[in-house]
């Protein structure tokens, strides 16, 4: 199994999203492998990679829009962003809640990180991908970060918001009009090489009007406590996953991974049954986190796919899909 370490807030919140608008959303929790009390925990817990991704593409074709980051992004102020909104809430300044947000992003959500740079009129702040994600989770975390980042500037500047600029990375075609109406007062200009923002020093350096000294740093101790205890994909096993995310098949060998960690295909054997993961599992998990992705794009037939990912015909890779997911390769792309 994967490591469980992206907080799971904001995913329960995707799924009241998905209620409201008349979508069941057990199958999405069946699919991603947790039980029905989950939309109604209220105490912190963490998702997998895995976890993530299913959550995501599963909303995304459930609701049929492909701008459903922008419209749960609305739903995440500072409030929903527990401590660290606290923090960024009672800041001196826009650009003090902006470093909060860089310093504990992971927090929040440790795929995205963000560089906050001041210059000499702007300052700006720029999302970059820790791990890279094929789509749509990929646009789903981008839209949601900017949405949100726009929702919380509404909430700390009681004034109009004027002169921000917001860059996308995805052409204007795929945003449909609500989507970009959720933006009032930015200027947005599409198909850009990075998602950023830029602000003008007027609105970032602008006191805020609920700034508490004690109380931010008392957020900030909270903040700096939770960011050292909190899970880390930094184990050999997600390591290892994610080498075999990124090389895609033809995979490589355990031989390969071994040297690549410079220990024998032994050592690392017995790493990974230490943490109660059998190499056979993992390179499945990867297997069919991929096939799903591939299911999702549609570009390619089944036999295509049970060929790319090593399996000798559809036949078998049927029924590891069917094992791992419940569904056939068939069923789980129609749904």
């Amino acid at each position: 199994m994967s490591i469980a370490y992206i907080p799971a807030r904001h995913f329960r919140t995707l799924l009241q999203l998905l209620e409201e608008q008349s979508h069941g959303v057990a199958p999405i929790l069946a699919a991603a492998g947790l039980p029905e009390e989950f939309k109604h925990q209220t105490q912190d817990s963490y998702l997998t990679l895995e976890q993530v991704q299913t959550l995501i593409e599963h909303a995304v074709h459930l609701s049929g829009s492909s701008c459903l980051g922008v419209y749960l992004g609305h739903r995440l102020n500072l409030s929903a962003h527990g401590v660290v909104g606290f923090a960024g809430l009672s800041a001196a300044t826009m650009g003090d809640a902006l470093r909060v947000a860089q310093r504990f992003q992971a927090l929040i959500m440790p795929l995205l990180q963000l560089e906050v740079e001041q210059q000499q009129q702007v300052t700006w702040v720029r999302v970059s991908m820790v791990t890279e994600l094929a789509e749509p989770s990929k646009k789903f975390l981008l839209d949601a970060l900017l949405s949100s980042i726009y929702i919380q500037g509404t909430f700390l500047h009681t004034g109009v918001i004027k002169d921000v600029t917001a860059y996308i990375p995805y052409p204007s075609e795929q945003y449909e009009q609500a989507a970009k109406d959720a933006f009032p007062n930015v200027e947005i200009r599409y198909g850009h090489d990075q998602l950023c923002v830029s602000f003008p020093n007027q609105l970032v350096e602008a006191p805020l009007a609920l700034a508490d000294r004690q109380t931010h740093e008392h957020a900030l101790r909270q903040c700096e406590a939770l960011l050292e205890a909190m899970p880390r994909p930094g184990g050999l096993a997600e390591q290892i996953r994610l080498q075999l995310m990124q090389a895609g098949p033809p995979f490589p060998s355990l031989e390969q991974l071994a040297q690549q960690q410079y220990m024998s295909e032994r050592t690392l054997r017995r790493h990974l049954l230490q943490d109660n993961i059998r190499w056979r599992d993992l390179l499945a998990e990867v297997k069919m986190t991929l096939a799903k992705q591939y299911l999702m794009s549609g570009q390619d037939n089944i036999t295509a796919i049970a060929l790319k990912l090593g399996y000798q015909d559809s036949a078998n890779f049927s029924r590891a899909f069917r094992q791992y997911t419940g569904l056939s390769p068939s069923d789980w792309r129609q749904y």
